[in-house]
């Protein structure tokens, strides 16, 4: 059974992470200083050790996570095997899909060494419509770049 650690955020832990979060996440991405802290205020604290199963594929939620610390590995089930989709890195986010649409989880999510991850809910995110439409937009730049990343990888399988 997977545990997590789910804290608030300490004043200065927000300070910190709210510089490096404009900067370096593409979710945040165009947001002013005070509508990222107002975000972030609402924001959880998750931690989850290596091997640890962060989301579930066939699970539902609508959290979206940012990396703060850690690494972790996105993976697919097809016919009984898992098929690691992509890696991840502070900066990174997941679970935009299951917020915009509200479906199941397409992939699991685990660590692959300790993480910190930033945890957002759906309400969060939607909560200030101009902060609203800013992430909106990066989350649509997101999954269009993952798709032509997926289109050129299977481009590249077939012709090989």
């Amino acid at each position: 059974m997977t545990h997590w650690l789910k804290e608030q955020f300490s004043f200065q832990d927000l300070q910190r992470i709210m510089f490096k979060l404009i900067d370096q996440v593409q979710v945040f991405h165009g947001m002013k200083g005070e509508e990222l802290l107002q975000l972030l205020e609402a924001a959880e604290k998750c931690t989850f050790q290596t091997g640890e199963t962060i989301v579930r594929e066939g699970s539902t939620g609508a959290w979206l996570y940012v990396i703060i610390d850690g690494q972790v590995s996105v993976t697919k089930s097809a016919k009984g095997m898992a098929t690691e989709l992509a890696r991840l890195h502070p900066g990174d986010s997941f679970g935009e899909m299951s917020l915009i649409d509200q479906e199941l989880r397409s992939a699991s999510v685990i660590a692959e060494s300790p993480c910190v991850l930033l945890r957002l809910s759906e309400n969060a995110c939607w909560k200030n419509p101009l902060s609203s439409a800013r992430i909106y937009r990066n989350i649509a730049r997101i999954l269009s770049r993952r798709l032509r990343d997926m289109d050129d990888a299977y481009v590249i399988g077939r012709n090989h």
